[in-house]
């Protein structure tokens, strides 16, 4: 008998079987899946000796064509093959309904623990079963949201601070027809979070919705200064900002419009939140076809999925749509991605941190990625 193959890491085996969908789509080839749920047993089923039981109940489909076998998080097993192997299936499904058989205590059903699937038709499926839930993080302890008087303070610091030690940067990363990741471009901010705990630890920054706007705003400036320096920028990649549409129309802006290089002109993209289009429209449309005559490239940023269906790139005359993964987000049917995705290789999915938020935003169709499983190769 084929021995099944021997892989050391869930992390990878998930990414491969992302990998799988992806190619057989592009490919137009098919691959049959059968996912073994071990994370739905009780607890005491928790053991090595359970986990070689349900392998050894997959052997009679290793001598199926192209059979791999992927150990998944939370001790799943996925068993991918091509081509027609029924007589095989059909002896490990019996073999996996008697293993699965113990009344006491009672198990889900073999219909729940047992799940086939052909990629790529199934792709969405799958994803469904492989994605974790998210972790619980604990809740920190409840702190005032600014007050003007201390927005006012925040303000001064922020004016003779030296803003680079708040600078960070992130990769935002294309999938190759190769599958390895590209760098497409970098995002530029000012961590928030840091800033807070440096110059306000006692409050909470986004506690009141229309003054951290207004720190915001100042926030923009001095990013903008920051990265209007020339040292910056003569030999800077092609990266993005996240700005207010009043930033884009400041003073700060056309001075690191005019430090610009020639060789970044067209390569910035300009991150804007909903809020900028839903609470001034006018305001947001003036600053888009200013933006866009002046060769930047336009993004929508944290679009919540109840606003997917309304905010379309076309209707919004934008280059690219940022959306963060979340369970809300993976679970959601597919037609109500439809309206937002009518050009899905512009859509960035943010917070891919797991092989199961990779595989996720591969069968809808996404390449832009960022995320720690979505590092660009050296």
């Amino acid at each position: 008998m084929t021995a099944l193959p021997q892989l050391p890491s869930v992390e990878l085996d998930t990414m491969a079987l992302g990998s799988l969908a992806r190619d057989c789509r592009l490919a137009g080839v098919e691959r049959q899946v059968l996912l073994v749920r071990l994370s739905l047993l009780p607890p005491e089923y928790y053991r090595p000796h359970h986990g070689r039981l349900a392998e050894s109940a997959l052997e009679p489909l290793a001598g199926a064509d192209r059979a791999r076998l992927y150990r998944l998080p939370g001790h799943d097993l996925a068993l991918a093959w091509r081509g027609d192997a029924e007589r095989q299936e059909n002896r490990v499904l019996a073999t996996l309904a008697v293993l699965f058989a113990d009344p006491a205590p009672p198990l889900p059903r073999i219909a729940e623990l047992v799940r086939r699937f052909t990629v790529p038709r199934d792709a969405e499926r799958l994803t469904a079963c492989l994605a974790a839930p998210e972790p619980i993080e604990p809740q920190a302890p409840e702190r005032p949201p600014l007050d003007l008087a201390a927005l006012g303070a925040i303000e001064r610091a922020l004016a003779s601070a030296d803003m680079s030690r708040f600078a960070r940067r992130r990769s935002i990363c294309r999938r190759d027809g190769s599958g390895q990741f590209r760098l497409a471009w970098e995002q530029r901010f000012l961590s928030v979070s840091e800033i807070g705990e440096s110059l306000a630890p006692e409050h909470d920054l986004a506690g009141d919705p229309w003054l951290f706007r207004r720190l915001t705003r100042t926030l923009d400036r001095r990013l903008l200064a920051l990265l209007s320096v020339p040292r910056e920028l003569s030999s800077a990649p092609p990266f993005a900002i996240n700005l207010n549409v009043e930033s884009i129309l400041s003073p700060a802006f056309l001075t690191f419009d005019a430090a610009l290089p020639a060789g970044l002109r067209g390569e910035i993209v300009l991150e804007l939140l909903p809020a900028d289009i839903l609470n001034d429209a006018p305001a947001f449309l003036f600053a888009r076809d200013f933006a866009r005559g002046r060769g930047y490239r336009l993004a929508l940023s944290g679009v919540a999925p109840a606003l997917l269906p309304m905010l379309t790139l076309r209707a919004l005359g934008l280059d690219f749509l940022e959306l963060r993964y979340s369970s809300e987000l993976a679970s959601m049917p597919a037609a109500a991605l439809e309206g937002a995705s009518e050009e899905r290789k512009r859509i960035l999915l943010t917070r891919a941190d797991s092989p199961a938020a990779l595989l996720w935003g591969e069968a809808q169709g996404f390449v832009l990625f960022q995320g720690r499983a979505a590092l660009p190769v050296s």
